[in-house]
């Protein structure tokens, strides 16, 4: 048979744009179609017919099943409503995102959800309307596809439709975590670490920005001046609580301290100096943004930089404006610039403490 391929660019496509592949869904059909990490193909679990002809199509073994898509976790905790407190943690945190759970249903049997952070893929299980079965869109053994094209040249006669809805970002798959009980096991890991899957009730915040010397070192201590006092511990009593401020610089030189204004500005903060005189400059490794739980960018590219490695943590790397506008590096300014940066760091320090607590409870 002939694929038909359906062009949607747009990441946010809504139903109108989604409604073919939705009737070819509850009809039976296959549909191949972009997530946050690679291309996957659905199939309709009501269809018997058609997830034997997806098994046979992939080369995939009967014995190993396949996950089951949703576009918002009232499915999930319908199928399995003795949900393990560890799973529920774990979708709070990481979900929509790219983590697959693997959890005990209702009659028992180990069943795989995955709720995407990509607004065409959950478009797509809206629309279809039926539960979906969504294993990734390549031949057993090969690698999964990253583009419509590579999903045709493994699959060019055997799918009823693919949307092209161009290259994925994460080429990652997603890190698949089985919960019985208490016990979690990583069966796959992919695009999330497994240590932030075992250290899911600690929230670690990172702030970034160049030099690791003035703005991200003040807005680190700002912040922990602020998360102590809401919670009413001393500020050294905060990773026993379980959070961790820190900060860094994607052009840090390694053991600079603050500058003098910076200095200044917690020497004179209300109530008590900011605990700042000990900072030393950090660089930007891989190792600190796959340990955070937020990561706080002064400005917009340094936001973008992070996001073309890590293109499936949007929802997790933000700005620390409100408003999404840069706080540029007071550097070589005057006190009073360096003052005017406190305060603003100061109102957002604020409203992160707000989501850090609401996030937690």
């Amino acid at each position: 048979m002939s694929t038909e391929v359906l062009h949607v660019l747009d990441r946010g496509a809504q139903s109108d744009e989604l409604s073919r592949a939705g009737a070819i869904l509850r009809g039976g059909g296959l549909v191949a179609f972009p997530t946050e990490t690679v291309y996957g193909i659905a199939v309709s679990a009501e269809h018997p017919e058609s997830i034997e002809r997806l098994y046979e199509i992939k080369g995939r073994a009967r014995t190993k099943p396949m996950t089951m898509m949703v576009a918002d976790s009232g499915p999930v905790l319908r199928h399995c409503p003795d949900m393990p407190p560890k799973a529920r943690t774990l979708m709070k945190r990481f979900w929509p995102g790219p983590l697959t759970l693997v959890v005990p249903n209702a009659e028992g049997r180990m069943t795989g959800f995955r709720l995407p952070s990509h607004p065409l893929a959950r478009g797509l299980v809206r629309e279809a309307g039926v539960p979906l079965y969504v294993p990734s869109a390549n031949r057993s053994g090969k690698p999964p596809a990253t583009t419509a094209e590579e999903v045709l040249r493994q699959f060019p006669n055997e799918l009823d439709l693919v949307i092209d809805g161009g290259p994925v970002d994460g080429g990652v798959a997603s890190t698949v975590v089985q919960i019985v009980g208490d016990e979690l096991t990583v069966l796959r890991e992919g695009a999330i670490p497994e240590e932030r899957l075992l250290d899911s009730e600690r929230v670690t915040i990172l702030f970034v920005c160049r030099g690791n010397t003035d703005r991200s070192p003040l807005a680190a201590a700002i912040l922990r001046r602020r998360l102590a006092n809401h919670l009413g511990l001393a500020e050294a009593d905060l990773e026993k609580a379980g959070y961790q401020v820190l900060s860094a610089g994607t052009e840090a030189r390694e053991g600079k301290s603050v500058s003098l204004n910076v200095r200044r500005i917690a020497r004179a903060w209300p109530g008590a100096p900011l605990d700042i005189d000990g900072h030393r400059a950090t660089k930007l490794t891989t190792s600190l943004l796959e340990s955070a739980t937020r990561i706080f960018c002064m400005e917009r590219d340094q936001r973008e930089q992070i996001l073309a490695f890590f293109p499936h943590r949007d929802r997790e790397v933000l700005l620390v404006d409100p408003e999404g506008a840069d706080l540029e590096d007071p550097h070589g300014r005057s006190l009073e610039d360096y003052q005017r940066l406190a305060r603003r760091l100061d109102a957002a320090a604020t409203l992160i403490v707000f989501g850090i607590i609401r996030a937690r409870s």
